[in-house]
């Protein structure tokens, strides 16, 4: 799936006005992060969709086109080897440390959104904590942050 996301990414990244490719970029990136989380156990659930939506329309600046784009190549593409780093690069470039905790957080709550935390879902989190050099510490307190009561 992030081969083609990836893809997507750099056409889409490298077609923007200068000013503009930074903050787009930025945004494909997080959105990419988010579709990866929701897809790594296997079983998108409405929930998971529904929540991922709602939070990139919140948190970032895209298109209801490019948000639809990011969905159809999720749903299309087959399991394929995972390249995390072209989009943990960008968010490392361009976000704090805050700013990283929080996107942690959001992961999180995508992972919860179907009420059950799947292995596979923890693993990639944990895989985007590291390669965003968020400490382990910090990682587990974004867990508990986003853990429904």
């Amino acid at each position: 799936m992030l081969k083609k996301l990836s893809q997507w990414f750099t056409d889409e990244v490298l077609t923007q006005p200068e000013a503009a490719t930074n903050e787009h970029g930025l945004e494909l990136a997080t959105a990419a992060l988010m579709m990866e989380v929701a897809r790594s156990d296997q079983d998108k659930s409405p929930g998971e969709l529904d929540l991922i939506f709602e939070t990139m329309r919140a948190r970032l600046h895209l298109s209801e086109k490019e948000l639809q784009d990011l969905v159809n190549l999720a749903a299309e593409s087959a399991e394929e080897a995972h390249d995390l780093y072209a989009f943990t690069s960008l968010v490392n470039e361009h976000f704090d440390y805050a700013q990283k905790k929080q996107l942690l957080v959001d992961l999180w709550r995508i992972a919860y959104a179907d009420a059950s935390l799947d292995s596979y879902e923890s693993h990639i989190i944990r895989r985007i904590a590291g390669l965003m050099h968020v400490s382990n510490n910090d990682m587990l307190h974004a867990r508990s942050k986003a853990r429904p009561s």
